[in-house]
């Protein structure tokens, strides 16, 4: 019974030790994907404010060369861009602190009370969702620049169904290989054991 006993111990323990291993996969998958969308975020939104910038100074360079004035619905939609751009960046930059923090509690732990952000949290998962370009505005702030355009816009973040994919798939490599390894500390295991058996000497054979 003591070979049965050994296996089942550890086949018991390599189970709670995949379970761990398991979760560990999946938050830390989730935790990575939040900050890669978080970083493509301040990505796109920086791209378009720098757009908006060099719009704004061309249109005045333009302008001041003609001596004419520069259109006020021409910059108000510009100045719209410029501040909605920094106020995402901002937003999605404490998101990253925020995630990037819990992530760190868990191995170092809070010795201090962390101040609540200003938004809420419900804002914390929207923002990791999707990712805002110059499609959101109903008319486009730039004049013609299709080409730049497509190329903001080809740079989406991956779709939750997407995200969960490659979360599985990784989720599954990694219980192959921990299977792999139950397995083979189940059979150096059952070896040892039979070694043992066949080494052993019953004392009444001494006599």
């Amino acid at each position: 019974m003591t070979f049965f006993d050994t296996v089942k111990g550890t086949v018991n323990t390599a189970a709670d030790t995949i379970s761990n291993v398991t979760q560990n996969i999946v938050e830390k998958n989730r935790t990575n994907a939040k900050l890669n969308r978080l970083r493509l975020i301040m990505k796109c939104e920086s791209e378009l404010m720098n757009r908006a910038y060099i719009a704004l100074g061309k249109s005045f360079y333009e302008n001041a060369k003609k001596g004419e004035s520069v259109s006020e619905d021409q910059q108000k939609k510009l100045f719209e861009v410029i501040e909605n751009s920094k106020a995402k960046i901002a937003k999605a930059r404490e998101c990253y602190r925020q995630i990037v923090d819990n992530s760190n509690d868990v191995f170092y732990g809070t010795p201090e009370t962390q101040p609540k952000p200003e938004f809420k949290n419900d804002e914390v998962v929207d923002i990791t969702v999707a990712c805002s370009n110059e499609n959101e505005y109903k008319s486009s702030p730039f004049e013609a620049q299709t080409e730049q355009k497509e190329e903001v816009a080809a740079e989406q973040p991956k779709t939750a169904e997407e995200v969960k994919a490659e979360e599985k798939d990784s989720v599954d490599k990694e219980m192959e290989a921990l299977k792999a390894y139950v397995n083979k500390l189940s059979q150096r295991d059952a070896k040892d054991e039979s070694l043992d058996a066949d080494t052993e000497t019953d004392d009444t054979e001494l006599f």
